[in-house]
């Protein structure tokens, strides 16, 4: 199975699981089994643990260098935002904003590494 079947495969199971749980939740608390208060306001600063779930979906493996590196971005991304937006240590965008020069000045040295480890690992098989 090539990474790109993989890829899909691990997408749509990802996403098919967490449907199925969210609507089984709300399925629930409609059915008074489950109570809990849906405030959409304060459901809206968790969203950057949507971009962590892709990010984990593209670097579990099988994959290949370019899932690897894009899941790592969009992990660190949310996880920038998530810490700029909320404050966390009193940190916000206009203190955060240069570790996404360094991250993707992380990105620009791990390619190459990542390639020569995938090549090699193709060639030992």
């Amino acid at each position: 199975m090539n990474a790109e079947i993989a890829y899909q495969w691990r997408k749509q199971l990802v996403w098919g699981l967490l449907m199925i749980a969210v609507g089984s939740a709300f399925l629930l608390e409609r059915a008074g089994y489950l109570d809990f208060d849906v405030d959409i306001m304060r459901l809206w600063r968790y969203w950057p643990w949507l971009v962590v779930m892709t990010g984990v979906i593209q670097i579990i493996p099988p994959t290949t260098p370019q899932y690897l590196l894009s899941g790592l971005a969009n992990i660190f991304f949310a996880g920038w935002w998530y810490v700029s937006f909320n404050r966390i240590w009193g940190w916000g965008f206009g203190d955060t904003w240069p570790a996404l020069i360094v991250a993707f000045g992380v990105g620009l040295l791990l390619r190459p590494l990542l390639d020569n480890i995938f090549a090699a690992a193709r060639e030992q098989k």
